[in-house]
């Protein structure tokens, strides 16, 4: 009976990530103290980037590469017609939450100004390394970059 809990547990868990994915949630729910002690790559996009349609499936590689090690990767949708991001993520789908940030504000708070950007936090809260743009020739830097912060160096 102790062995079908977990396995029942992680089901719950999947289903309620993918409603959760289904459809983005707001800025106002985005907490960066829920991922303490975790590494946050948190990914800036809006649905006319074309690089972000590169990005999205090297995240969801990362994503699930690198969960088991303390990684939670995060996208913040910047788009101000919601239903242009809901097509983005039907042609383009995400394995990790996306925020929606109309507004700006997460956007404001890291100062980002191009698409994509990424921002990669530590485990300890604080910025390490921005990453502006997303060419696929630099995967190996940003990976070299997240895989830094999880071996615990700045």
């Amino acid at each position: 009976m102790r062995r079908l809990f977990p396995a029942l547990a992680a089901l719950l868990g999947l289903v309620s990530a993918s409603l959760a994915l289904a459809s983005p949630a707001s800025a106002e729910d985005f907490s960066p103290a829920a991922y303490k002690g975790k590494v946050v790559y948190l990914d800036f996009w809006a649905s006319w980037c074309t690089p972000c349609k590169l990005s999205f499936p090297w995240m969801n590689d990362l994503a699930r590469s690198y969960a088991q090690r303390g990684l939670v990767v995060v996208a913040v949708n910047v788009d101000h017609d919601r239903a242009a991001a809901s097509a983005f993520l039907h042609d383009t789908p995400a394995s990790f939450p996306v925020i929606y940030d109309p507004d700006g504000k997460i956007a404001e708070r890291f100062r980002v100004k191009d698409m994509p950007t990424s921002v990669l936090i530590g485990r300890d809260g604080t910025v390490h390394y921005v990453h502006q743009g997303f060419t696929p020739s630099q995967e190996g830097e940003y990976a070299g970059h997240v895989l830094a912060l999880l071996a615990g160096a700045p």
